[in-house]
């Protein structure tokens, strides 16, 4: 019979187990790997004992114990020595219902997605400008095959100043999600639920179709958030209109509202966050894609341009959220939004 340390050992995660005194009781493999540091060397120690310039997990850890309250952070620069960037996750551990010490779970961050957040950041202003400059002649192109249309004669020719009006409005809309990118959001106070309706309004048609149902489970009491309304809808629809694409007929979305049950670590400040969740019964993400799936342009899809969850990412991004993932296969996937309840300047 396997083991449950065998198994934790098996994970790629750093767990360590701490006491109701914040002292070290446990560290899997991946800890003493992480840590470059022994079990024996650990054990027994406080965290600020072994790793004497840590200010930020350190003081995390009593409060977590004090007030049962999970706590997660993100892309917290972490110095053991040697300087590694980081996402936790710190729970308070329950035996027989009472606290007796806490879990802290550590992932080493080099998420691909991460890795190109800058790059695809600085790519932007060029996007903006390209687009602006292909925009402009594209406008005249189609202008040009509309006064032909009005004057040409035969259905040959129609047909293809038809075709090019048509590509041209593709590739205007193509240009137009390059250009959003560009905008930085204009905050105003607003409502998520109104937000998330009108997405579901404007899917309603190819969702009936697709005898698609979609199950609300809102939280009434939400305050409204310091949002841009269109670059939020634009998030929902991306998401919606991929949920749907990867669903057969009769599928099902669900979507969910509330405060999130977890704090997290933004900027070395505790804050709490309104977490919307779309929820699909979808074939699933592959485990290999999972990586790649917010990668500007990377697309599996035969028409997409695979700019539309890059795109929702930056937008979560500059309102100060987030977005995680979680996929499987022929079960569904599931998006989980993070947004704070007031926009961080």
């Amino acid at each position: 019979m396997i083991s449950l340390e065998a198994v934790i050992n098996s994970l790629k995660e750093t767990i360590i187990l701490f006491d109701k005194n914040t002292k070290i009781t446990y560290i899997n493999k991946s800890g003493e790997e992480l840590f470059r540091k022994s079990s024996k060397d650990i054990i027994g120690k406080k965290f600020l004992q072994i790793f004497h310039r840590e200010k930020t997990i350190s003081p995390l850890i009593k409060k977590t114990i004090t007030d049962g309250r999970s706590l997660r952070g993100r892309s917290v620069s972490l110095n053991m020595g040697h300087p590694i960037n980081i996402d936790f996750s710190l729970s308070p551990f329950f035996v027989h219902d009472r606290i007796e010490g806490a879990i802290l779970s550590i992932s080493e961050n080099i998420n691909i997605t991460d890795r190109e957040d800058f790059d695809f950041d600085s790519s932007v202003y060029l996007l903006g400008t390209i687009a602006h400059e292909i925009k402009n002649p594209l406008g005249g192109i189609k202008g040009a095959a509309q006064l032909m249309r009005e004057n040409a004669q035969g259905e040959s020719i129609d047909e293809h100043i038809s075709l090019i009006i048509r590509e041209t409005d593709r590739l205007n809309s193509i240009l137009q999600d390059y250009l959003t990118i560009c905008k930085k959001p204009s905050f105003h106070p607003v409502n998520i639920h109104e937000v998330m309706e009108k997405a579901l309004a404007i899917m309603s048609t190819q969702m009936q179709k697709a005898e698609i149902t979609v199950r609300r489970m809102y939280d009434p009491s939400l305050p409204q958030i310091d949002g841009d309304e269109a670059k939020l809808l634009q998030v929902f629809l991306n998401i919606i209109k991929n949920a749907a694409e990867s669903m057969k007929r009769g599928g099902r979305i669900e979507i969910t509202t509330s405060p999130s049950e977890e704090s997290f670590l933004d900027h070395g400040k505790i804050k709490r966050w309104v977490l919307i969740s779309i929820k699909d019964s979808g074939k699933g993400i592959p485990e290999e894609d999972m990586k790649k799936i917010f990668l500007p342009f990377y697309t599996k899809k035969k028409s997409g341009t695979g700019i539309g969850l890059a795109l929702s990412k930056k937008i979560i991004k500059d309102h100060g959220g987030f977005i995680k993932v979680k996929s499987q296969i022929n079960k569904g996937t599931v998006f989980h939004l993070y947004m704070p309840f007031g926009h961080n300047e």
